[in-house]
């Protein structure tokens, strides 16, 4: 130990400087620049590139000249990018009571105007409409302030886009900047050659699940398309997008070009063939929900799939089992084969339902378009009625159209369901009927607000209501209909007093949020009203409001309204309460 103190006390005599810590008086002095108040774009380059200041206080005066020389060809350079190559610039030390601190003292002369701007582009490339527009609105123009990073913008952006475009030989025959300090002018020259375009050569693609053919049919490109950078993303999205594949590896190999085509490698790596998933919930209108999937990825190397869920609740449970073939764009067009069975027992009505149907579907700017045909047989007991069923070939169209910002919990964005269906008795139905289904929602936020509405629409004409099954009557109330109102407690009476649904449906919902925690607790305020119903004299809207709580969790939304109704005789508040997504 007195080794060891006395170790200490001759480094603490020897270095004095590093034994002793820097007292707060001798903390780094920032940097200040006057003479560029009004002009706040020069101040802030001329910060940017300065060096920092971590001289201390009490630093050695050498040192604090040395920083200034180096604080003061840097504003210099920092200047001369914005165009102003005549300033005079003071470098000095301020010495106030306990510190000294850096100081540049700024005049930044007038700016270098741009008297010649130049930019031509030779080869084809000159005619690509993207490119004349890009030329049209330069960000530079004969007689503005010379700014070199937008010279520079111009310059890289040129040549990229060329490259991008599929010249990749494009270079630059000049490419200059000339300033002249004493008439504090500047011209600007780029000529751009942009060569020969190139085209996509052979396309060969390392897989061993599906057939040839039916992978390039994934491709957005084929060999003799004209070679651009986007098809390369666009051929990584359509193979990542098509769930067969767990990794996409592409390699253009530009350096093999040749006879102006660029061959490309694609290597995939197969995802698992079968893929499972549980899901676990629970909602006022169903009680706690359980669901399962099974998904094969490809059930043979034409690239069909095929998928199987099941949901239980203790009102309401189905299985499903659907087949897809892909069409001949497999990423939106498909043929889906299904057959479902649906139990439901709520509010004294059973029903059972069993659906076999094919239904063609394609993707266009956006909408889904489909059309399907179905056999539905469904058996339905209305309270101690006696259950009735009957059987239904239905056909019709779907659109649909969907775009959110975040699926789960959409700030912004909204979706559009729209079904026309109808069935013959002269095709093997029990009775003539034609319906409109449609659900618009919407989401929009100002501030930290996020507003929401909904609007539901159902429309029938048919003469035999009594035969219409259950599932395809109107029913109002509940947590994703009129709020403060019971699961599908809404709508036209037998004379039992038993709801047995209408023909009609008209609902509507508004509801703003707002975050009272963090990022994942929200507020919420809404009103709901609507009505099913059998005919314009019977509309009867029903009303609730309400205040909720909103919880991103870790598992999925939670969702927790308190709802009264006003159109009740002896209204009392409703709890409804939503916990991961709807099934």
């Amino acid at each position: 130990m007195p080794i060891l103190a006395a170790l200490v006390v001759f480094f603490a005599v020897l270095f004095p400087r590093h034994a002793v810590p820097a007292q707060p008086d001798a903390a780094p002095s920032r940097l200040r620049v006057v003479g560029l108040e009004a002009h706040p774009e020069l101040a802030a380059n001329v910060m940017k590139l300065a060096p920092p200041s971590s001289l201390a206080c009490d630093a050695p005066e050498v040192r604090w000249r040395a920083y200034l020389r180096e604080a003061r060809a840097a504003a210099t350079s920092a200047l001369r990018a914005l165009g102003h190559f005549n300033a005079t610039i003071e470098a000095d030390l301020e010495h106030t009571e306990d510190c000294k601190r850096p100081v540049l003292r700024i005049e930044p002369g007038p700016p270098t105007l741009i008297d010649v701007l130049e930019v031509e582009i030779e080869g084809e490339f000159a005619r690509d409409p993207m490119i004349r527009r890009y030329l049209d609105e330069l960000p530079l123009a004969k007689g503005s302030r010379l700014h070199q990073g937008l010279y520079e913008e111009i310059r890289d952006t040129l040549l990229n886009r060329a490259r991008s475009a599929g010249y990749l030989d494009a270079h630059y025959r000049r490419r200059e900047l000339w300033v002249d300090p004493a008439t504090n002018t500047a011209r600007i020259g780029l000529h751009l050659d942009s060569g020969p375009r190139y085209y996509f050569g052979t396309i060969r693609v390392e897989q061993d699940i599906l057939d040839e053919d039916f992978v390039a049919r994934l491709l957005p490109v084929t060999q003799g398309d004209p070679y651009y950078g986007e098809a390369l993303a666009e051929i990584y999205r359509n193979l990542s997008a098509s769930g067969y594949f767990a990794e996409v590896r592409i390699d253009p190999l530009t350096e093999q070009r040749q006879a102006q085509t660029v061959p490309v490698d694609v290597a995939l790596t197969p995802n698992k063939r079968t893929a499972y998933g549980l899901r676990v919930g629970f909602a006022t209108d169903t009680g706690p929900r359980l669901g399962a999937d099974a998904t094969r990825r490809w059930v043979n190397r034409r690239g069909h799939q095929w998928k199987g869920n099941v949901e239980f609740s203790p009102r309401l449970q189905h299985i499903e089992s659907n087949y897809t073939i892909p069409g001949r764009s497999p990423l939106t067009d498909s043929l889906d084969l299904y057959t479902r069975l649906d139990r439901e027992d709520a509010n004294d009505i059973i029903s059972d339902s069993a659906r076999l149907g094919a239904q063609y579907a394609r993707l266009r700017n956006g909408w889904t378009q489909a059309l399907f045909g179905e056999y539905r047989y469904e058996r339905t007991e209305y309270g101690r009625q006696p259950r009735r069923g009957d059987g239904f070939v239905l056909a019709g169209v779907k659109l649909g159209h969907r775009r959110f910002d975040d699926p789960l919990f959409p700030t912004r964005g909204h979706s559009l369901d729209f079904t026309l269906q109808g069935a013959s008795e002269a095709l093997l139905s029990a009775t003539d009927f034609v319906q409109i289904v449609t659900r618009g929602v919407g989401a929009h936020s100002v501030g930290r607000f996020i507003f929401k509405g909904r609007m539901d629409l159902g429309l029938t004409w048919m003469d035999e209501f009594a035969r219409l099954p259950k599932s395809l009557r109107f029913f109002a109330g509940g947590d994703n209909s009129v709020r403060g109102y019971g699961f599908e407690k809404i709508g036209p009476r037998d004379e039992r007093g038993q709801v047995v649904g209408g023909r009609y449906l008209f609902t509507v919902s508004a509801e703003v949020m707002h975050p009272i925690h963090a990022n994942n607790w929200y507020g919420a305020l809404f009103v709901d009203s609507g009505d099913a119903f059998d005919g314009r004299s019977d509309l009867n809207l029903k009303t609730g409001v309400g205040v909720g709580v909103r919880w991103r969790s870790p598992l999925g939304l939670v969702r927790l309204d308190v709802a009264y109704p006003l159109d009740m005789d002896s209204p009392s508040p409703r709890l409804h309460v939503g916990i991961g997504a709807s099934f």
